[in-house]
């Protein structure tokens, strides 16, 4: 990882973050769902006209988003995504894409619930809400309706206030950013 600098605003380009991606184990699996879950984001930004979005801070935010994964599957993985984003020197808000997209959104009593760490846990920019949003469409590679996503943990963990409440931010999130297409 020698030619990332340390400036704090510095983006890799696609080959370094998949260089990046490699160098901490991440699987072809997860991988192949940061590729989608870019591909789904950049056409979200390519498409929003009525604000200003920085289309290369979300193709590459997309490809780390789950860089936490090479420690864990667990929803630690964003924090910890974050955390390793940092160590490397890179963007401040790089970082804040990974940590930020879990679920849609973890607000300060959930991290609490979940024992993560006590910072901010919500999309806030667009491009972080872009990530975030363009994630909860994919399962792995394959496209899903939000509500098929969430599906997945409501099977494994039965219907829940947290779930029902994820589900119904994800929307509120899908609402507020096709708002900014048409």
């Amino acid at each position: 990882m020698d030619n990332i600098t340390n400036d704090s605003e510095k983006l890799p380009s696609r080959e370094e973050a998949i260089r990046i991606m490699n160098h901490f184990g991440l699987s072809h699996n997860i991988i192949n769902h940061e590729l989608a879950v870019m591909r789904k984001a950049r056409d979200i930004a390519h498409n929003i006209t009525k604000i200003s979005v920085d289309i290369e801070l979300v193709k590459i935010g997309a490809i780390m988003h789950d860089i936490g994964r090479c420690k864990t599957h667990g929803m630690q993985h964003g924090p910890v995504g974050g955390d390793i984003i940092r160590s490397l020197g890179l963007s401040e808000k790089l970082a804040r894409i990974a940590e930020r997209h879990s679920m849609a959104g973890i607000t300060p009593q959930e991290a609490e619930m979940f024992d993560l760490p006590d910072r901010c846990l919500m999309p806030e920019s667009i491009e972080e809400k872009i990530v975030c949003l363009a994630d909860k469409y994919h399962t792995g590679t394959i496209k899903v309706t939000i509500e098929q996503r969430f599906q997945r943990w409501i099977d494994k963990f039965g219907e829940n206030e947290f779930l029902l409440t994820q589900i119904k931010r994800a929307k509120e999130l899908e609402e507020e950013i096709l708002a900014l297409i048409f």
